[in-house]
């Protein structure tokens, strides 16, 4: 088991994973304009942890606590993730605000997820 730390720049690339892994994903998201990252997930995947975090290092790192830095700057969204299921995944993003139709920005992830946890034969 291990912990993968995911970001924007990972989109459309394919992940390796194993089943009991921890996928920790951050995208960046600007509370105050009123856009918020929507998650689908697959039946594989279990979130954890969904929360939002002020400021950003620039490599996805959160430095900033809830609360802390100016007014309406931005910070990222954080979703923690356990692999419970071999096979092929999707993490599907969507930038969007609630009062309109079709969201400003969707992005992909791909997971290929091992079982190692069975013996093989």
């Amino acid at each position: 088991m291990s912990l993968v730390r995911l970001s924007q720049a990972d989109a459309g690339e394919t992940t390796e994973l194993h089943v009991g892994d921890t996928v920790e994903l951050t995208l960046p998201e600007v509370r105050t304009s009123g856009y918020r990252w929507h998650w689908h997930l697959s039946d594989a995947v279990r979130v954890v942890a969904d929360e939002y975090v002020r400021g950003d290092d620039r490599s996805g790192g959160v430095v900033a606590a809830v609360g802390e830095g100016p007014p309406g700057k931005g910070g990222v969204r954080r979703l923690a993730l356990d692999i419970v299921g071999a096979g092929r995944h999707h993490i599907w993003a969507e930038l969007g605000r609630p009062w309109e139709p079709q969201p400003h920005r969707s992005i992909t992830f791909r997971l290929s997820v091992t079982d190692n946890t069975r013996p093989n034969g």
